[in-house]
């Protein structure tokens, strides 16, 4: 904390001297300018002619004892003195000289404040000189700016402090929670106050923890699924290869085979949907969303899922009903959601499966309806996990592994949506697609 106030300390002082000098020279020049032509000294020439009148209506011998009577009048210290060895001259510049000679008024600066005025006389080579005592200008200004600069550093400060120690408070935080988080604790947050200058690092810090914490999550999961999921076909690949070893006739060997090439399809289709998925969780791509005419968009997505190897034979009627004539989408990936949900609503479905987009306020929704056996409540939410499969001998049988909703909902929410499942008007489930 000393180190960051130190600095800014510094920084602000630095601007403020910089300031304070840039200010003085203005107001120098500002008062030159405008005192330009005004000569305080005028002011003492009636002092100095009173002076010269008075000693030159009186002999010479008379004259000091004349101007000691006008001095004890004036209050202030005053010397006649022959205009050759005035002891001021000394301290005379050259134009300070010229104006003496002339009869002009000089003044001087005394020491120790105020000043001298000396005038050379009409009178016998005569000079008067007539301190006028006073504060010392130079040291008046010193103690001035001494005071005044010292009471704004202080001040600054003061501002300095109290701005410093929230946020070095602020950061102490963070780095605590960096420090929890980098021992493994995911579930720390950094929070800091509503109006703290770091309130957007600690909002972005909290989604990054959070955002790191289901990537950590989905690859145990993702580890603990694929060591399981492989486990059956290899362990039934291992079992037919050693069977076919052990077979002599040439058409069991080929049965044999046969049951090998489907476990091999098993492992390989299972292979692509966790790379597909893995690539999902790394985070969401550069969507560009495009405005997609919505029957031809949806009618090249029935005929790339009624292609499928997964669909292609059943007796399930798949049904459209478009109600907006465009949506903006990223169509390469909403056609991937779309297609897993009727793979999957054709595989539960009894009869038919139909597909409906339509606006609903602000959103687009495509809703994907079966009249299938529908999903209980209380696994609706639970199903979009990944590898979660509720009827799990039937899921296996159709091929599926239990990452086609999971994939849905990362969609959706790219589009900044998201993915539900309600009932169906049709009597199965319906799941939804909003953004």
């Amino acid at each position: 904390m000393i180190r960051l106030f130190l600095k800014l300390y510094g920084v602000l002082i630095a601007t403020l001297v910089l300031s304070f000098v840039v200010q003085m020279q203005l107001m120098e020049y500002v008062w030159h300018e405008m005192t330009a032509g005004f000569d305080f000294r005028v002011r003492f020439v009636p002092t100095f002619h009173l002076i010269e009148d008075s000693l030159a209506t009186v002999p010479s011998d008379e004259r000091g004892a004349r101007f000691d009577r006008l001095a004890s009048g004036f209050g202030l210290p005053a010397r006649l003195t022959s205009a050759t060895t005035v002891p001021e001259a000394a301290q005379f510049k050259p134009d300070q000289r010229e104006h003496f000679d002339q009869g002009s008024i000089v003044s001087l600066d005394r020491e120790g404040g105020g000043f001298t005025l000396v005038r050379r006389l009409n009178i016998d080579n005569l000079a008067v000189a007539i301190d006028y005592p006073g504060p010392d200008t130079r040291r008046v200004k010193a103690v001035t700016y001494l005071v005044n600069w010292s009471v704004e550093f202080a001040i600054v400060a003061v501002l300095v402090f109290f701005w410093v120690r929230p946020f070095w408070r602020d950061l102490n935080t963070m780095r605590r929670a960096a420090d929890e988080v980098g021992g493994g604790r995911f579930e720390t947050r950094a929070v800091v106050g509503r109006h703290s200058a770091l309130r957007p690092l600690a909002e972005g810090f909290n989604v990054m923890t959070q955002h790191v914490a289901s990537l950590l999550q989905s690859h145990r999961t993702l580890t603990s699924a694929v060591s399981h999921e492989l486990r059956t076909p290899i362990a039934r690949l291992r079992f037919s290869h050693s069977l076919a070893r052990e077979e002599t006739d040439a058409e069991g060997k080929d049965r044999f085979l046969a049951r090998m090439e489907r476990d091999i399809s098993e492992i390989d289709a299972l292979t692509t949907e966790l790379l597909d998925y893995a690539k999902l969780e790394r985070g969401a791509p550069g969507l560009t969303l495009q405005s997609v005419p919505a029957e031809p968009w949806l009618e090249d997505v029935l005929a790339d899922a009624r292609a499928d190897d997964e669909l292609r034979g059943r007796t399930i009627e798949i049904l459209s009903q478009i109600e907006l004539q465009a949506m903006r989408c990223e169509p390469r990936y909403m056609a991937r959601a779309v297609v897993n949900l009727l793979r999957n609503a054709a595989l539960h479905a009894r009869t038919k499966v139909r597909v409906s987009v339509e606006r609903e306020n602000e959103h687009t929704v495509i809703h994907v309806d079966d009249d299938g056996s529908g999903i209980p409540p209380a696994d609706r939410e639970r199903i979009f996990e990944p590898f979660v499969r509720l009827d799990r001998t039937r899921a296996r049988d159709s091929g599926g592994f239990g990452l086609g909703l999971a994939i849905v909902r990362q969609v959706a929410r790219w589009h900044g949506g998201d993915a539900t499942i309600s009932d169906s008007p049709l009597g199965g489930a319906r799941v939804s697609i909003a953004w």
